[in-house]
Formats: C-alpha cells, structure tokens, sequence
C-alpha cells in the first residue's frame, strides 16, 4: 500500500508542476500588457516609463527566470504580489477562499444528495417513465453550461414569480439568514451541474450491481426490494461513482468561476474573472495553481481510496 500511495502522489506532484508550467507559459502568450492596463489608456505615455513600471514588476526578466522567483516564492509561502492593488495575493486569496468554500460544498453537498435519491429512487421504484425523466434531467444537466442555469433560475425565480430578491452576498456572522438567501440560487444551479455526472455513473454502477448473483439471490429469499437496494446494491455500486466524485471536484472549481460571476458571488471565481481582465499574473497563475493543486489532491485521495477498497488496483505490491 505504500508503494501505491508514493507512486501516486509522485505523479500528482508532477501533474503540479505541468500545470505551473502550462499556466505561466498561456498567460505570458495571452495578448495584452499588465504595464498598460495598469497606467490605463492614457495619451503620451513614456515608453522609458513603461520599461522602468516592467522592470519593477520583474517584467523585463527572462522567462525562465520569472519562472524560478515564482515558484521558490510559492516554495516559501509567498504567492506573489498583486501588480494592481499591491496586496499580497495570500491576502486576497485569504479573503475570497471563504465564500468560494461555502458555495462549493453547498453545491457538492446538495449534487450528493440529489444524485442519491434520483439514482435510488427509479432502481426501487421501478417504471421507465421516472427512469426517463431522471435520464432527460441527467442528459440536460450535462449539457447545459452553469451560466444559463444560473440565468434561468432567476428569470423565473427572481423575476417572473418574485418569490426570491436579487440578494448580495453577506458573511454568515453578519446576517445567517441573509447568508443562505444569497447562498440559495447559486448553490441550487452549481449543485444541478454537479448532480448530473454523479447520477450517471450511480445509475450505471446500480445497473450493473443488479444483475449480479448476490442481489439475485438476495431477491429469490423474498427480501423486500427497498432493502436489496439499499443494503446491497447502493453500497456496491458506490466504489465507481468515486471516479465521478474525483472529476465532480473539478467542475466545482471550473463551475464556481461561472456561478461567482453570474451571481455576483465574491469567491475565487470573481477575483480570477476580474484579474484576467486587468492581466494581472501574479493573482491568476498564483490562484489557478492553488485551485489545481485541490483538484489534484482530491483526485489522489480518491486513487487512494480506490487502492483501499480494491486492493486488485494497488499495482506493484507483492501478491501473498
């Protein structure tokens, strides 16, 4: 086991280190200059003066090394400098990790729950009619960008039915009431995306568990088909939905950007939205790193569980 844990947090780690490369690499060849966005579209501007504004912000060094100062500066805890608002990024980042966790595990916790009930619920039931209406949400919700969710739910919700006020973001401490107002809408569309994927590899998984010999028999004892389902093939069918869960992170941080920006939602997402538009790469590559860096470590805590579950996936350990 330890051998499989070591060889998969040595590929996760280089997995970092392309994507530190990949991102440093994109924003140096995106157009545009962080120097003239900054002294913004004034006339006359001295190019000696932008050359001594590059040279400040460490513009003017070879690649390689910006490269290097950036990456033994994250090696000692130093995400960089903001080349706008000259805050550390640490800070900035410190004060939207907040409520980009809080829409994100509402999001997952609400996709978790929907996928296991809409999964369970048909595989117990029965009827093709509820299966194809879990199966037309699943395909809609695949389909389907976050952005458009978001846009529906508050043209219904918000507009046409009024049931529901545009609620800015407030802190949990400050208003709790207020806080899950404006956390609803955007959990409920993070968590529609999030559930689709889930509930296809649940549904699948439940399938293929069903047909097995142990259910079968379980059925041909008379025992009744809520408890075969929930004793013995929910539980069974779960250890490949984890590959879902591992991808399902992901799409928490790419959805998140979206999800933040159509609900004006001050996490993560806004302030990369935001520093794109100003070409700002000390927050960007700094953020995207850390945003892959959790998707990387949740995939490798699923790998893991995976290797713990089914010790045939623990490949190179001695067979006894």
């Amino acid at each position: 086991m330890g051998r499989y844990v070591l060889r998969r947090a040595g590929v996760s780690a280089l997995m970092l280190v392309g994507v530190s490369v990949l991102v440093f690499v994109v924003l140096r060849l995106l157009p545009g200059d962080p120097t003239v966005t900054k002294v913004g579209a004034a006339q006359g501007i001295d190019p000696a003066a932008l050359r001594q504004l590059r040279t400040e912000l460490g513009l003017e060094d070879p690649l390689p090394v910006q490269y290097w100062h950036w990456i033994t500066g994250l090696l000692r805890g130093d995400l960089g400098r903001s080349y706008f608002s000259q805050f550390d990024v640490g800070v900035l980042v410190g004060q939207r990790l907040g409520p980009t966790l809080e829409l994100s595990l509402a999001g997952v916790t609400l996709a978790v729950v929907l996928a296991l009930v809409l999964s369970v619920l048909p595989t117990i039931l029965g009827g093709r009619w509820l299966g194809r209406l879990v199966g037309g949400y699943t395909t809609l919700g695949m389909a389907a960008p976050p952005f458009v969710f978001g846009i529906v739910l508050i043209a219904l919700f918000v507009v046409r039915l009024g049931v529901l006020r545009d609620e800015s973001y407030v802190a949990p401490s400050a208003d709790f009431g207020g806080n899950l107002r404006a956390l609803l809408l955007p959990a409920v569309t993070l968590g529609i995306c999030l559930s689709a994927p889930l509930i296809r590899y649940l549904r699948a998984g439940l399938s293929e568990v069903e047909d097995s010999r142990h259910v079968r028999t379980a059925v041909g004892k008379g025992i009744p088909r809520r408890s075969v389902v929930l004793r013995h093939v929910l539980p069974n069918a779960l250890l490949p939905a984890l590959t879902s869960l591992g991808v399902t992170v992901g799409q928490v941080l790419s959805g998140a950007v979206v999800v933040e920006f159509v609900f004006r939602w001050p996490g993560l997402g806004s302030l990369v939205v935001d520093s794109v538009y100003k070409r700002d790469y000390a927050v960007i590559q700094s953020t995207v790193l850390l945003l892959a860096a959790v998707f990387v470590l949740v995939n490798l805590l699923v790998d893991v569980l995976y290797g713990v579950l089914d010790p045939r996936l623990r490949v190179g350990e001695a067979v006894p």
